[in-house]
């Protein structure tokens, strides 16, 4: 049965006003932007572990061969912003910043952080470790491809912590923008697409009259999950047809090597991927939203190794419930990691660059430190077991 929880249920970091109400009120008070980031603090991202610099890109894909779910236009055909990370030998002197195109995204940001524009102005200047468009690394071939797809309302690159990791060890890492799930999609024409994806859209757009039903769970989310799923396909296939071209990025990945992992609704994303491509030799869900999987992937499990780490509960028991039976139904390599006092946001780069993060209840009590050294090596573990085969051969 799906609970009316996981219904609304939407993966934002957005409902924290009440404790932020107070740092709210002296900035505004002190009316000054200079004071701000003292209030509301952002860090760089930590610099990545492994031997090699880390380069990426962004390009525009369009499936042609698939209509637009989420809008009404029968000519509208699937369109995605995608953002590639690599290995190269190019020394950030100019690091990409974490916010890309901040005068388009730090207002859809705001919204559904449900603060002023002018409170997280200085997300702006968040640097990340990456050299926008540097040459892949010239010794390295047949790099084995990540796949990570984000939450609802999140965005490619809210897990570029452990995206850098991956690319600073040699992995080619790939992840989309799902339009109309991001909490915006911007194309390489600077149009975009616009979050659609919360219960409180359609309420807007249906006058209200949205009947929380469980039929109505299935009807919503399932095209959504399908859409998604289809997406990574989409990428994988595109992959494919590049590398044949031998242009640079794309003649360096090896395609027979692919894993994939992915926050929340991206971890059920991931999952339905495994189930339904066996080009995925691997996936990880972090604090992966279970309730959306349909009945049949949960009770045939998985036949791809597969790695859950959470949090310690969720609102929703039921989330838990099909986790445990998709993997007592799973046949091959399954692991489930809880760590402890840990939340949702925590599986994803906010504790990280929100020193304050902490203190509103959006991250757990875990030190950040801990955390980071946790997810990073429990990741690169298991991919290198079960993409790079270190552990099994047999694979």
């Amino acid at each position: 049965m799906v609970t009316f929880k996981a219904v609304i249920y939407v993966v934002c970091p957005m409902k924290f006003i009440l404790k932020i109400t107070t740092l709210f009120g002296i900035a505004f008070i002190l009316g000054c932007s200079i004071l701000i980031p003292k209030i509301i603090p952002f860090n760089n991202l930590p610099k990545p572990t492994g031997e090699y610099y880390v380069g990426t890109q962004i390009f525009t894909w369009e499936d042609t061969s698939r209509e637009e779910w989420f809008t009404d236009n029968l000519n509208d055909k699937r369109k995605i912003s995608v953002q590639i990370w690599y290995p190269t030998h190019i020394k950030p002197t100019e690091p990409f910043p974490y916010i890309e195109k901040p005068n388009l995204r730090l207002k859809p940001i705001s919204h559904q952080l449900e603060l002023p524009v002018f409170l997280i102005q200085h997300m702006q200047e968040i640097k990340t470790n990456s050299t926008l468009n540097a040459r892949p690394h010239p010794d390295l071939n047949d790099i084995p491809v990540i796949l990570f797809s984000h939450g609802l309302g999140g965005m490619k690159s809210q897990n570029t912590i452990q995206i850098e990791e991956l690319a600073s060890r040699g992995y080619f890492v790939i992840a989309p923008d799902h339009a109309y799930d991001a909490n915006i999609t911007i194309f390489d024409d600077n149009t975009s697409a616009d979050y659609r994806s919360g219960i409180t859209y359609l309420q807007a757009i249906k006058g209200n009259k949205v009947e929380l039903t469980e039929q109505y769970f299935w009807d919503f989310r399932l095209p959504q999950l399908k859409t998604r799923t289809a997406d990574i396909q989409f990428i994988l296939d595109t992959l494919t047809n590049l590398k044949q071209t031998e242009l640079s990025p794309w003649k360096v990945v090896n395609l027979d090597k692919i894993g994939m992992f992915g926050h929340s609704f991206g971890g059920a994303t991931s999952i339905m991927t495994a189930f339904y491509d066996n080009r995925i030799d691997a996936c990880i869900a972090l604090d992966g939203w279970i309730v959306p999987i349909p009945k049949n992937v949960v009770e045939d499990g998985l036949k791809t190794p597969f790695l859950f780490m959470g949090r310690p509960e969720w609102e929703d028991p039921l989330n838990y419930e099909k986790l445990d039976t998709l993997i007592s139904r799973s046949t091959s390599v399954k692991q489930k990691i809880i760590i402890e006092e840990t939340t949702h946001f925590d599986f994803s780069d906010t504790p990280q660059f929100s020193p304050i993060s902490k203190k509103i209840g959006i991250s757990g009590k875990k030190p950040n430190g801990e955390l980071l050294l946790k997810l990073n090596n429990e990741i690169i573990t298991f991919f290198e077991a079960n993409v790079l085969n270190r552990n099994n051969p047999q694979r």
